[in-house]
């Protein structure tokens, strides 16, 4: 399976991995490819050019995704998506690397028809690729940057349902403020700079309160222009075990009672590390906690579009 987008010696391409004796158990797909990598040293990444995967794509069978999950970041996400595990028979393929940064390529490379026409191909043999190793449905959890390209992934898989999930702005930018992830710090400063409608030079002088606001500003804004029939909006607020259970519904899975058992018990651990912590709400704590910066920055940029996902959610 391919586990990473790279280029080496000027060459881009793909690494690939034997991961089919794989359970992808883990949060994130990175996090099993990691553990692979542990527990056998002599499975070594092998590197091919873009032309390999796409002459295995003429002969892979196509794997047609179950669903797709979309968020805002810190908003319940990842919750979900090991929620689809408790689906027998089903693979969730959470932020792969080879998906995030193909994905990512729309936003730095693909300026032409040309170009996206290109990434698009690639694209989608890359995931009929990562799909082969389920024998049922196969979900996908892309990152959070990836809702910037929501309207090009829709057109590659306009029947793929998919859900985006959202928090309250202040709570969203709290957790990120207080524990950066990678996306806000990300060196590469031209996709914060897409997603912001600002340049390279403004997102660098940002603070990460204002810098996370105007980014989830954007998320909102485009989940909500692009919201339709073949699409579910869900707040934080809203993931209990019947929304969520509504949720599989809505991918085509009508859960079993053993299903919604063991979707119930992962809901009571923390989502990122089931084995660290029971689940405890924390959004409480995440508003007083909040500086007057973060509620300035909220207001600016993130409540408008905010108020109006919860609208046309409602």
């Amino acid at each position: 399976m391919p586990v990473d987008a790279v280029v080496v010696d000027g060459r881009p391409g793909l690494l690939w991995m034997q991961l089919a004796d794989v359970s992808f158990s883990e949060p994130f797909f990175q996090q099993t490819v990691d553990r692979v990598r542990a527990e056998h040293p002599n499975r070594t990444a092998r590197f091919t050019e873009f032309d390999t995967l796409l002459q295995l794509n003429q002969i892979l069978p196509r794997v047609e995704p179950a669903g797709f999950i979309f968020h805002s970041s810190r908003c319940g996400s990842t919750l979900l998506a090991n929620a689809c595990r408790c689906v027998d028979d089903s693979i969730v393929l959470s932020e792969p690397f080879p998906i995030d940064k193909l994905v990512a390529r729309f936003t730095t490379d693909a300026h032409d028809p040309v170009k996206e026409a290109l990434y698009s191909v690639f694209l989608r043999a890359v995931v009929n690729a990562l799909a082969q190793s389920s024998k049922g449905r196969v979900f996908i959890k892309f990152s959070c940057c990836s809702v910037s390209q929501l309207e090009r992934i829709s057109r590659i898989w306009p029947r793929v349902p998919w859900v985006f999930l959202y928090r309250d702005p202040i709570e969203t930018i709290v957790s990120n403020v207080t524990n950066p992830p990678e996306w806000l710090l990300d060196e590469d400063r031209r996709i914060l700079a897409h997603i912001t409608a600002t340049s390279t030079a403004q997102v660098t002088e940002m603070s990460l309160e204002e810098l996370c606001a105007r980014s989830i500003g954007s998320f909102f804004f485009t989940a909500h222009t692009l919201a339709n029939d073949n699409s579910m909006l869900l707040n934080y607020n809203q993931l209990s075990l019947s929304v969520i259970s509504n949720v599989l519904r809505f991918f085509g899975v009508e859960p079993t009672a053993p299903e919604i058992d063991a979707v119930d018990n992962r809901r009571r651990v923390y989502s990122k590390n089931p084995e660290d912590r029971p689940f405890v709400s924390d959004a409480e704590t995440k508003r007083q906690n909040a500086s007057e910066l973060v509620r300035d920055v909220a207001e600016r940029w993130a409540n408008g579009p905010y108020s109006l996902l919860e609208l046309k959610r409602s």
